[in-house]
């Protein structure tokens, strides 16, 4: 990577941007020139990689807001502190429900203050919420999904069935490392949409695949949408059922990035995906991966920083009065940047040796493995903000929008509205 992305944080947030990204478009990079293209120095400007991290994004020039009114940090009873996620409406609606208020922050605000931390955060989890007590790193080292998950690699290899190798056609020098490759992206939110993204810009087909009665978050399908074209499947029906088995057999790359279970509980396992499609590369992430005792929690990244002390460690490295993130979803991009290169190397190994194949990856692995960077630090903190020669401007459906420019690849087409395309491979 050319120079540094400069964030400052109580973690090596610069080297886990630099390594994860680094990472990624060297295997594509790699797998590309197993299928003809000429070898070439992998190179990563960090002012283009610190941008994609900041998910910037303006509609005719304004940004609009990343945080719904009641996501955010609330006081206890016992003085400790909790993070309701409120980005999805039915989440919002059922944090009120639980707590019995009104839905303006100020009633919210009162009535966690009735709670203590620990007997909140189970009661709006067991419900089916998305919240985190903040706890100290000790805390967390101390936990028991701490203790069964710490000695996780950061990403996890796994053949889980036989099939021969497939030839991929060779490339002209002016096509994508990609250019050819069916991913079907499945994934909401962040990281398991910037792996799709970061394929799209190396020339995949990427389709991403949702249903039209999922809750989305505009800003993260405006800022992972270049270069994905996105269609509705509905797997309450039987037509929708068959669509995705369809879909899944003539795929290269599946991206699996749904709470554990949610998809093999409707029939579509990454053992159906390699019984469909012999060979196929299944790429699965998660928040709170696939072991311990709270496998398969729901979770986001900034609710990983604020469960397992990050947010409390920026707090204190900064002598900060409020909760202190991260400077941007570390978490989010590195395990979406991890993604992609692990799909990378996956689908080249496939072609050399056959099999199906499945990858693992998690936010909370990711989580380890920064603070195995080092850290905490004392710190200033600083808004993040990306450099103007990073961004790009595009019209959409939307308006004009400015984006980040992705850290490698070629130029993509627009964000699409999400249903706006058939749920069909192109020829």
């Amino acid at each position: 990577m050319v120079g540094r992305p400069g964030f400052q944080s109580a973690f090596q947030v610069d080297d886990a941007i630099g390594l994860s990204v680094s990472a990624a478009a060297s295997a594509v990079s790699a797998f590309g020139v197993s299928r003809g293209r000429p070898t070439e120095d992998v190179v990563v400007d960090a002012t283009r990689a610190a941008a994609a991290f900041t998910a910037h994004l303006k509609i005719d020039g304004v940004a609009p807001p990343k945080w719904a009114d009641l996501s955010g940090y609330y006081l206890t009873r016992d003085g400790r502190q909790v993070q309701l996620h409120a980005n999805f409406p039915h989440h919002a609606a059922g944090i009120t429900k639980l707590l019995g208020s009104g839905p303006e922050r100020a009633a919210v605000e009162a009535a966690v203050a009735t709670w203590d931390a620990d007997a909140l955060e189970r009661a709006l989890v067991a419900d089916g919420m998305i919240a985190a007590k903040l706890r100290t790193l000790a805390e967390w080292d101390a936990h028991p999904h701490a203790r069964a998950t710490r000695d996780l690699p950061l990403l996890s290899f796994e053949q889980i069935g036989d099939a021969p190798p497939r030839t991929l056609p060779r490339l002209r020098r002016d096509q994508g490392a990609f250019t050819g490759v069916r991913v079907l992206d499945c994934a909401r939110v962040l990281a398991g949409p910037v792996a799709g993204h970061t394929l799209a810009a190396h020339g995949a087909d990427v389709l991403r695949v949702g249903a039209a009665q999922l809750p989305s978050v505009p800003v993260c399908v405006l800022t992972t949408g270049a270069g994905k074209r996105n269609a509705f499947v509905d797997l309450d029906t039987p037509a929708g059922a068959t669509t995705l088995a369809a879909l899944l057999r003539d795929t290269h790359v599946w991206i699996d990035a749904y709470r554990p279970g949610a998809l093999a509980a409707r029939g579509f396992s990454a053992a159906r995906a390699a019984a469909l499609n012999p060979g196929v590369v299944v790429v699965e992430l998660s928040a709170f991966d696939w072991v311990g005792p709270w496998a398969g929690r729901r979770g986001f990244d900034s609710i990983v920083q604020s469960t397992t002390g990050i947010v409390d460690a920026g707090q204190r490295a900064a002598g900060a009065s409020q909760p202190t993130p991260l400077p941007v979803q570390v978490l989010d991009f590195a395990t979406g940047y991890l993604a992609a290169f692990a799909a990378a190397r996956a689908i080249a190994h496939q072609a050399r040796v056959g099999g199906s194949w499945r990858v693992r990856v998690s936010l909370l692995r990711t989580r380890n493995w920064l603070v195995g960077l080092g850290g905490p630090r004392p710190f200033t903190p600083q808004v993040a903000q990306p450099a103007p020669g990073s961004l790009y401007e595009t019209d959409a459906a939307w308006g004009r929008l400015t984006l980040s420019l992705p850290p490698t690849g070629q130029p993509m087409h627009a964000p699409q509205p999400l249903g706006s395309s058939e749920p069909v491979w192109l020829p």
